[in-house]
């Protein structure tokens, strides 16, 4: 199976390997002409040998290769489509200091939005020896200026997803809304109604979870954020939306 830069593992081991036996088995056998049976049978030998104990050397260095070294699950956002994302409605919202007579205080704006975005994401096990399995929720949180608007659950606690070597699981959001409250400020009111104008929003989508990697005794946490920078799109006219890998935080 080949790797992401295009690589074939098994013929990239079956290469080393087949060189290193030729190396190997010449020495020991391509030496000076011998009449005497036995002198062949000793030199048969110690090829054979020679080249068993190679092959156990490689097969044990493959072992701890595979199983000593983690290469962490890579999640990927594609085929993300963004229905609507819109400010709603605005209202300040005061809050006491602690004035001398109760009055004065901060100023804070207070944001409804209007949203329907889906977005898949691929959950990929990279390492090309071990399974990984996925252990409790996956979460997913959409964000704009750091400020999450929505929530989903990707997949349950009680599904445990079998991810074998170098295959991946999709999983899927779907999340809509109708004035939905977010704490975006004055500022980010702002950055909305401009992206808004602008018809380009950009968004984050973070994903929570934990793994198992098969012949690790521990779980191992995922915690990435994936860049989106999507435009509306509609059932005609679908917006482009290029697959993004997510980096770990």
């Amino acid at each position: 199976m080949d790797d992401d830069d295009g690589v074939s593992v098994g013929d990239f081991c079956g290469d080393v390997c087949g060189d290193l036996i030729v190396v190997c088995c010449c020495g020991a056998v391509c030496g000076d002409d011998d009449s005497h049976s036995h002198s062949k049978r000793r030199h048969t030998w110690a090829a054979v040998a020679c080249c068993c104990c190679l092959l156990l050397v490689l097969v044990l260095a493959l072992l701890v290769a595979a199983y000593a070294f983690v290469v962490p699950v890579r999640v990927t956002a594609y085929d993300a489509a963004l229905g609507r994302l819109s400010l709603v409605a605005a209202a300040p919202s005061a809050s006491a200091s602690g004035g001398i007579n109760g009055t004065g205080g901060a100023t804070s704006a207070a944001a409804a939005i209007s949203y329907d975005i889906a977005v898949a994401v691929d959950v990929r096990n990279r390492n090309w020896w071990m399974a990984v399995w996925r252990r409790g929720p996956l979460d997913a949180e959409l964000r704009f200026r750091g400020r999450t608007f929505a929530r989903a659950r990707l997949a349950g606690a009680a599904e445990r997803d079998k991810i074998r070597v170098m295959r991946r699981e999709t999983y899927h959001l779907a999340a809509a809304a109708e004035g939905a409250p977010v704490e975006l400020g004055p500022d980010g009111m702002a950055e909305l109604a401009w992206e808004s104008k602008a018809g380009v929003f950009d968004l984050e989508l973070a994903v929570f979870g934990e793994v198992h990697y098969e012949a690790h005794p521990r779980r191992r946490a995922i915690r990435v954020v994936c860049p989106l920078r999507l435009s509306p799109s509609t059932a005609t006219a679908p917006a482009a939306f290029h697959r993004v890998h997510c980096a770990y935080v």
